[in-house]
C-alpha cells in the first residue's frame, strides 16, 4: 500500500495503461478503484482529497463516487459545502433472502459504517451480473419493522390490484 497526502492507495495501474483501456473499462477500474480507496480509508475521503492523490480527474472521482453512494456502496455526508464519502463495509452477506422480482433481483448485505450497522437492499435490473447494482439504500435495525409497516400500508392503499 502507498500513503500519500494521508490518504492510503492500493495498487494502481500506470497512468499510460488507464489511458489505453476502453471507456467502458475506464469506468470500471475507476468504480473499484474508488471503493477500494474508500475501505482503505474509513475515516472518509473528499474528491479534492482523492484528487489529489491519483490521476483520474476531479470529475471523474466525483461521478464515480455519486454512482458508489446511489448504490449504496459507500455513505455520502454533507458538511456545509464539503462532502465527504466513507465505506459501507459488508459484514455479512445475505443471500439466503435475495429475491427475484419480475424485472429486478434484490439482494440483502449486513454493513458496517461509522453509525453502526445496517441492513443493504440492492437492486440489479435481472439477469445482469452482480456488479451492475443500480440502486441501492441501507436501513438501521430498529426501523426494520417501521418499514415493513409503512410498505404494507403502501400497499393496500396505494397498490391495489
Amino acid at each position: 500500500m502507498i500513503k500519500m497526502t494521508s490518504i492510503v492507495l492500493p495498487p494502481m495501474l500506470e497512468k499510460d495503461k488507464y489511458l489505453s483501456l476502453s471507456a467502458s473499462e475506464k469506468g470500471e477500474y475507476a468504480h473499484n478503484l474508488l471503493k477500494e480507496i474508500l475501505k482503505l480509508n474509513h475515516e472518509g475521503l473528499t474528491v479534492p482529497q482523492i484528487d489529489t492523490a491519483i490521476y483520474l480527474g476531479h470529475t471523474s472521482i466525483w461521478h464515480h463516487l455519486e454512482i458508489l453512494a446511489s448504490r449504496a456502496d459507500c455513505l455520502k455526508i454533507k458538511r456545509g459545502n464539503v462532502e465527504l464519502y466513507f465505506p459501507n463495509k459488508v459484514i455479512e452477506s445475505l443471500k439466503e433472502f435475495d429475491m427475484e422480482g419480475e424485472y429486478y433481483h434484490y439482494s440483502f448485505e449486513l454493513v458496517e459504517d461509522i453509525y453502526g450497522k445496517f441492513v443493504r437492499l440492492q437492486t440489479r435490473e435481472k439477469g445482469e451480473s452482480s456488479s451492475a447494482v443500480e440502486s441501492g439504500v441501507i436501513m438501521r435495525a430498529d426501523i426494520i419493522g417501521d418499514i415493513i409497516k409503512s410498505l404494507t400500508k403502501i400497499k393496500k392503499q396505494h397498490l391495489k390490484k
